[in-house]
C-alpha cells in the first residue's frame, strides 16, 4: 500500500511513521533477512536500553541490583528514546514503552538472580548484530540506518508490524478521542 494511499495517514507525524517504516521495509525484503530481524533487532533493543543503564551508571560488570543515582543517566536517555517515538504518535510511545519497561524488568530479574548482566547483554548485542549483518548479506542490501540513524529506532516498530500486521494500522490511526453519540 502507497503512503498516500494508506488509510489513516492524515497527519504529518503519521506520515512520517509510515514513511519510516516504508523506508526500513525496503531494505528487508528478503524472507530470510527479515526472519533473522525478528529475533535480533529486539535482542539488541532491549540488550542496548540495559548495556545503557548498567553503563552509564557506572555500574559495569557490578550485579548490585539496588536502586540508586547509577539509575539516573540510564533513565535520562530511557525517556529520551521515547521522545522520539512521541514524536510518531501517543501510540508508538506506548508501545515502546511498554517494551522498554519489559526491557529494565528483565535487567531486574536479572540482577536478582545474581547473573552477570552486563557480559551477557554485551554477548547478545555483539551476536544479533553479527546477525544482522549476515541477514543483510542474505539480503543483498545495506541497512536502512545507514541512510538515516533515526531507523534504528524504526527497526523494533518495523518488528511489531511483522508479527502483529493489524498492529500497522493501529499504530497509524489517529490518537483522536472517540464519537459520541
Amino acid at each position: 500500500m502507497g503512503i498516500l494511499s494508506h488509510p489513516h495517514v492524515k497527519t504529518a507525524a503519521h506520515r512520517r511513521l509510515h514513511e519510516a517504516l516504508e523506508h526500513y521495509a525496503a531494505s528487508h525484503q528478503h524472507r530470510e533477512n527479515i526472519r533473522m530481524h525478528l529475533v535480533c533487532v529486539p535482542v539488541i533493543f532491549t540488550a542496548s536500553l540495559i548495556l545503557l543503564w548498567r553503563l552509564l551508571g557506572g555500574q559495569g560488570l557490578s550485579s548490585e541490583p539496588g536502586l540508586g543515582m547509577w539509575m539516573l543517566p540510564g533513565g535520562v536517555v530511557t525517556l529520551a528514546v521515547l521522545a522520539v517515538y512521541a514524536r510518531f504518535s501517543l501510540r508508538v510511545l506506548g508501545v515502546m514503552a511498554v517494551w522498554a519497561l519489559a526491557s529494565l524488568a528483565l535487567m531486574f530479574v536479572m540482577l536478582g538472580l545474581n547473573w552477570p548482566v552486563t557480559p551477557m547483554m554485551l554477548a547478545a548485542f555483539v551476536v544479533a548484530w553479527i546477525g544482522q549483518v549476515v541477514g543483510h548479506r542474505i539480503e543483498g542490501r545495506k541497512p536502512a540506518f545507514l541512510d538515516d540513524l533515526r531507523q534504528l529506532l524504526i527497526g523494533p516498530l518495523f518488528v511489531l508490524v511483522e508479527l502483529f500486521p493489524a498492529m500497522r494500522d493501529w499504530l497509524l490511526k489517529q490518537d483522536e478521542p472517540s464519537e459520541r453519540s
